[in-house]
C-alpha cells in the first residue's frame, strides 16, 4: 500500500523540480547566466537557429519530433539568434534606433509529456509557458521567387492540426481582426538555392 502512495508523490515531486518539462542535465533557464552566449548554446548542444535558419542541431529535433510522434516524452532546448546584418538594408533611421539590441539570443524549452506540447522561455525576467497539441511539419517551396531560398520545412505548434502554412503566414501579416491563428515556429530549416 505505501508503494502506491509514495511513487505518485514522487512522480510529482520530479515532475515539479524539473519544471518546464527538463531534464536533471540541463541548466534550467531561470539559472542560465546573464551573458549566455551563442558558443556556449552550441556547445550545450541547442538547436541552434541563426537569423531563422537552424544551424546545428537538426537532427536533433528530428528525434525530437519522431519520439513525440510515436507518442513518447521528448524534450529539447532551442537557441534562437538574430543579428541585424549589412546596415544598407535598413531605414537608417530604424538602424540607429535598435542596432545596440543585437545580436540578441532567446533561449526556449519545448516538452512533449506525451500528450501535449509545452514551450516555455524567458522574457523580461517574466517564464512565458504556452501549451499546445500539434506539432506540425509544414515542406514546401518558398513563398516568393525573390526569396534566398528554394525550399523550406518548418516545425510549428499549434492548436489545429487542419491548419495549413499559408493560412499561418496570411493571419501573420493579415491587418484584419481575427486573421492570427495561435502557433508557434519552433524550427526552420531553410534549403538553399
Amino acid at each position: 500500500m505505501k508503494k502506491w502512495i509514495i511513487t505518485p508523490i514522487f512522480a510529482a515531486l520530479v515532475f515539479i523540480m524539473a519544471g518546464c518539462g527538463r531534464s536533471s542535465g540541463i541548466i534550467p533557464l531561470e539559472d542560465l547566466p546573464a551573458g549566455y552566449s551563442l558558443e556556449q548554446a552550441k556547445k550545450d548542444g541547442c538547436v541552434i537557429h541563426e537569423n531563422g535558419d537552424v544551424t546545428q542541431g537538426k537532427e536533433a529535433f528530428e528525434t525530437f519530433f519522431h519520439t513525440a510522434k510515436s507518442g513518447k516524452a521528448a524534450e529539447v532546448r532551442l537557441a534562437f539568434y538574430y543579428t541585424l546584418g549589412d546596415p544598407s538594408g535598413y531605414d537608417p533611421d530604424y538602424y540607429e534606433s535598435v542596432k545596440n539590441e543585437y545580436p540578441v539570443l532567446y533561449i526556449q524549452d519545448l516538452s512533449f509529456d506525451g500528450k501535449e506540447y509545452t514551450i516555455c522561455w524567458y522574457e523580461d525576467g517574466e517564464e512565458i509557458v504556452k501549451n499546445y497539441s500539434f506539432l506540425m511539419k509544414y515542406e514546401g517551396q518558398a513563398e516568393s521567387p525573390a526569396a534566398s531560398y528554394k525550399a523550406s520545412i518548418r516545425y510549428v505548434l499549434t492548436n489545429d492540426d487542419t491548419v495549413t502554412w499559408k493560412e499561418l503566414a496570411y493571419g501573420m501579416v493579415s491587418s484584419q481582426f481575427g486573421d492570427y491563428i495561435d502557433h508557434q515556429t519552433v524550427c526552420t530549416d531553410l534549403i538553399s538555392k
